[in-house]
């Protein structure tokens, strides 16, 4: 199981010094050997984050690294051209030498979608169109230079059965930060789904939040009894507060790389099948 974090690139020093910071924290994060290193898009939403142009900071990020890989967390499908989404990653994936793990998702933000001119009730149907379109430019002819693997390294975020569905039938990896330890959560059953029809190898990212100052005992215990940490292939941590500094961040990884990653690499509860279950592993 793949080790990650995410970030939604937010904080009260502003954007420059933000960015600057999250560069320093995917250093952090390969350093602390993490596998992958992941932030959030947000358009005009600076509670939330203040990165509109993800692929332009992680080319600043595969410079400053060497190994880890580098992950849109996600990239708001319907507002994007799928040719200019296409050819920005695969000038990333250049740069980083094949490091680059393209998310996409549907969206939620209303206000950004107007902005676009775009209606938010249509963004399911536009994210699949997206991710069609996305795929058989990254596949076909050679329309954007130097992305021979990125058709492979393409996550869908989602909440959605339908989209699940869509994910695996394409070949795509989940990403999933829904609660699986609810009553009537659907969480779990999906994740079974996806891993039943996926096309080529399951690839599942779980993201689970850890807040600052939690003790390590505790979230060891909290994500044991997670459902959905049964099925998946890759957990990426984030911290509470989102806007926390850089020294917050690193904490976080530290205590999850020193503390929490070990205690969870035997996990009695993986519900994958045998033939692809991995033990949890730190590079």
């Amino acid at each position: 199981m793949r080790l990650g974090y995410l970030t939604h690139v937010t904080g009260p020093a502003g954007p420059a010094a933000v960015y600057r910071d999250t560069v320093a924290a995917a250093v952090a994060a390969e350093d602390h050997g993490f596998d992958t290193f992941w932030v959030a898009q947000h358009h005009a939403d600076e509670t939330r984050g203040l990165l509109p142009s993800p692929l332009v900071l992680l080319a600043a990020a595969a410079t400053a690294t060497s190994r880890i890989h580098l992950g849109t967390g996600v990239v708001a499908a319907p507002l994007e051209d799928p040719m200019r989404l296409a050819e920005d990653a695969a000038v990333v994936d250049a740069l980083s030498g094949g490091r680059l793990e393209l998310g996409v998702g549907a969206g939620a933000d209303a206000a950004a979608s107007a902005a676009f001119g775009r209606d938010p009730a249509d963004r399911h149907d536009d994210t699949v169109a997206l991710v069609d379109t996305l795929r058989t430019i990254l596949r076909g002819p050679r329309l954007v230079p130097a992305a021979p693997g990125i058709a492979d390294r393409l996550w869908w975020a989602t909440g959605s059965t339908v989209a699940v569905d869509a994910a695996a039938a394409r070949g795509m990896g989940l990403i999933t930060g829904r609660p699986a330890d609810v009553p009537g959560s659907p969480v779990a059953a999906d994740l079974a789904r996806y891993w039943s029809r996926a096309v080529g190898a399951p690839r599942v990212a779980v993201s689970r939040i850890v807040s600052a100052g939690e003790p390590a005992a505790d979230v060891v215990a909290r994500l044991r009894r997670d459902p959905a940490l049964g099925w998946a292939t890759e957990l990426v941590v984030q911290t509470r507060p989102g806007g926390a500094g850089l020294a917050t961040h690193v904490a976080t990884m530290r205590a999850v790389a020193e503390f929490v990653a070990p205690a969870l690499r035997a996990r009695p509860t993986d519900h994958r099948p045998a033939p692809t279950a991995t033990a949890w592993r730190r590079p």
